[in-house]
């Protein structure tokens, strides 16, 4: 019986301690707003990222020597001139899915163009494309997650 008290009397003061160090600290006063971003910082802030995946249904496992490129294609207007706003290449990118993270200059963003992402893998004399491109980006296009089906020859 005693040894059922000194054990309760035991757990009795092992919740009294942690209930006075579970106490909330004083309050401290709330940090300074940060500065403005300079440098890399600003460099981030001033991009917009297309990012997504690019694959392919074939069974043919890419070679080392495969190379992914992506491009985002602002277009002036139908059948008019197009211009590459920004583009990945990535060498030896493994096998599909392959993830992509493309830049895009915020500043190069109009509202009303029309942005497109393509894609081409060039590996062992065979090449695959996007056969048609992919909206991205503006006019309730999304610009994350993009999911880009190649064929051979597209």
């Amino acid at each position: 019986m005693n040894r059922r008290i000194a054990v309760l009397a035991g757990c009795i003061a092992a919740l009294t301690l942690a209930a006075c160090a579970a106490s909330t600290p004083p309050a401290t006063p709330a940090p300074p707003p940060a500065p403005p971003p300079t440098g890399a910082q600003a460099e981030i802030q001033a991009e917009t990222r297309v990012t997504g995946s690019v694959f392919y249904r074939e069974r043919i496992a890419l070679t080392p020597d495969a190379v992914l490129q992506v491009d985002v294609v602002e277009s002036a207007s139908p059948g008019g001139t197009e211009t590459v706003v920004g583009t990945q290449t990535i060498q030896s990118p493994g096998q599909v899915p392959i993830a992509f993270s493309v830049a895009v200059p915020s500043d190069r963003i109009r509202p009303d163009a029309t942005y497109t992402l393509r894609a081409r893998i060039t590996d062992a004399g065979r090449a695959y494309g996007t056969p048609t491109p992919i909206p991205v980006l503006t006019q309730g296009h999304p610009s994350q997650d993009v999911q880009v089906l190649v064929r051979i020859g597209g």
